[in-house]
């Protein structure tokens, strides 16, 4: 991803979800989510997140405080336990397609929490 492009999805995500804050972690920018929405039927209904915006990388990454449980009521299944700025996360794998010159970052957020409404 460009600079420009690591600004704008900033800019964009500190818009689009309240409370959301930014930091860098040497070239890696991270911005905290205090709250993104799970689908329909999965439990808990909403949970915390970050955004991993790393030059190095062709699409940012999205991971999760809390994994939620799927609609179905079983665990999501390709996950993964990572520390993030002295912080555990969970990161999972899901194939979305991406763009930084037409995608925004709301788009990237609400399409990778699609990821969950999917029966496993």
């Amino acid at each position: 991803m460009t600079a420009d492009t690591i600004a704008r999805l900033v800019n964009e995500l500190t818009r689009d979800y309240a409370g959301a804050s930014s930091t860098s972690d040497s070239l890696v920018t991270l911005v905290k989510l205090p709250e993104v929405f799970f689908p329909d039927g999965c439990k808990p209904e909403r949970g915390s997140a970050v955004v991993v915006l790393d030059p190095q990388q062709a699409a940012p990454r999205l991971l999760l405080k809390q994994l939620p449980t799927l609609k179905n009521g079983r665990a999501p299944r390709s996950v993964g336990a990572e520390t993030i700025a002295g912080e555990g996360w969970h990161s999972f794998s899901f194939n979305q397609q991406w763009n930084e010159s037409t995608h925004t970052a709301l788009q990237f957020v609400e399409g990778r929490l699609r990821r969950f409404a999917l029966d496993e």
